[in-house]
């Protein structure tokens, strides 16, 4: 029964949603139930809300044709119509991707009795491989599906958490930045004819910014934010108990949509990596995400920055979090209430409008108030730009800039800190 057929019945497994002749395959091995680092490529260029028509779910270039369901629902839900592209078998790659756990593969044969093994990784919901997806499980289901788009069908490596038993909490030092945190319900439409898929932003969205995801320039993205500032921390999501570093890993629920389903208990984080990558998925070597080149990264020694400061000592310290490769600037204060200031060698020559990015993390117990990146001028003016530490987010990586001023010629940059007391402070990626 591997030909056409339509499932009309919700409750029905996902083993049973593949039809008759899918095979449930065993592994060795366990799923681990901590953070997992995942693969986000599933674009939706061409997704229409009403109706949920997708034409590029992909991954590296191959799309999507055969889902056409109110909602991602297995009501409607036609099968053969997956099973006979390339693109629909990979849509059905990511529904159990998120379902299941590594050690479980579903093989499901198209119309030429061709087999798929299609492989769990994430685990949200095994309970859907010969039982039921519930309400809970298709809000996870969908958290996860949202989680995964890129609207460029780029191919980018991304780290998901979640409350959920079998993703679990963390942060991953080789994935610094938070993007967002996404949730809602794609099995049906709301009371309103529309589709619950919504996202809110992190600290991270806008910094690193990522082709095909949010942040970017996406078109026919799924999802929307309702939020008036866009961001999770300032609209009432309720952060982790899990913390890193003094930090929240991410959110367990957020209140958007509307329909009657509002209070999103099934939300999950992304944390990205700043890296570039190309069509083929391979990290393109001192760029970062959007595509700057790193001028300074301090994987060698301090790269001749200096403090004018005695008791602000810089090193090269190795870590496993540092924005580019495995080390940063490390800026060491041991004393008081202060203004202390780090900066670049002053032979530059950056021609007006150039922007420089800073990326800094703060340790969640920082005394600092200010951290302000400057950029002198030819003939020793300077040029300042003041920035808050309430807008940054402690225990993770943040970024700062400044724009050479028109008319004007860079000669050194740097970063001045205005702090209440001793303080850790790293610098990484120093980008133009």
């Amino acid at each position: 029964m591997c030909g056409m057929r339509r499932i009309a019945i919700l409750s029905l497994s996902l083993a049973a949603a593949l039809g008759a002749g899918c095979e449930s395959i065993a592994e060795e091995g366990q799923a681990d139930d901590s953070a997992l680092a995942s693969v986000n490529g599933l674009s939706v260029n061409g997704l229409s809300i009403n109706g949920l028509s997708v034409n590029g779910l992909s991954v590296n270039g191959f799309s999507v044709n055969g889902l056409s369901v109110n909602g991602l629902s297995v009501n409607g839900l036609s099968v053969n119509g997956f099973m006979s592209t390339d693109g629909g078998r990979q849509l059905l790659s990511y529904i159990i991707k998120c379902a299941l756990p590594d050690n479980r593969t579903l093989t499901k044969y198209d119309q030429y009795g061709n087999p798929y093994p299609m492989q769990g990784h994430l685990g949200l919901a095994p309970e859907w491989e010969n039982g039921i997806c519930d309400e809970t499980c298709k809000r996870w289901i969908s958290a996860c599906m949202l989680a995964h788009v890129n609207t460029a069908g780029a191919h980018i490596p991304i780290n998901v958490v979640g409350q959920n038993t079998h993703l679990g909490w963390g942060q991953d030092p080789n994935y610094p930045n938070q993007e967002g945190t996404f949730f809602g319900n794609l099995f049906a439409l709301n009371n309103v004819s529309r589709v619950d898929a919504y996202y809110c932003n992190g600290p991270g969205f806008d910094k690193d910014v990522v082709e095909g995801r949010i942040g970017a320039n996406q078109v026919g993205a799924p999802y929307r934010n309702m939020f008036a500032s866009g961001y999770c921390n300032l609209n009432g999501c309720v952060p982790s108990d899990a913390k890193t570093n003094g930090v929240a890993d991410g959110y367990k629920q957020c209140v958007m949509g509307e329909g009657p389903m509002s209070a999103w208990n099934e939300t999950i984080t992304v944390w990205r990596q700043n890296k570039k990558y190309n069509a083929s998925g391979q990290a393109v070597a001192g760029q970062t995400a959007d595509g700057r080149t790193i001028r300074y990264d301090f994987e060698g020694d301090v790269n001749g920055w200096t403090s004018g400061n005695a008791q602000l000592v810089l090193t090269s310290s190795y870590q496993a979090l540092a924005q580019s490769g495995t080390r940063f600037l490390k800026a060491d204060y041991a004393s008081g209430a202060s203004t202390v200031r780090m900066s670049s060698p002053a032979s530059l020559s950056l021609a007006a409008g150039t922007e420089v990015s800073f990326y800094l993390y703060l340790a969640a117990d920082s005394k600092l108030y200010q951290i302000n990146p400057f950029v002198k001028k030819a003939g020793g003016n300077e040029w300042k730009v003041t920035n808050d530490v309430s807008s940054v987010l402690k225990g993770s990586w943040n970024v700062v800039t400044i724009t050479v001023p028109a008319g004007a010629t860079g000669t050194q940059v740097g970063v001045e800190f205005r702090t209440n007391g001793a303080f850790n402070a790293y610098v990484d990626a120093v980008t133009w």
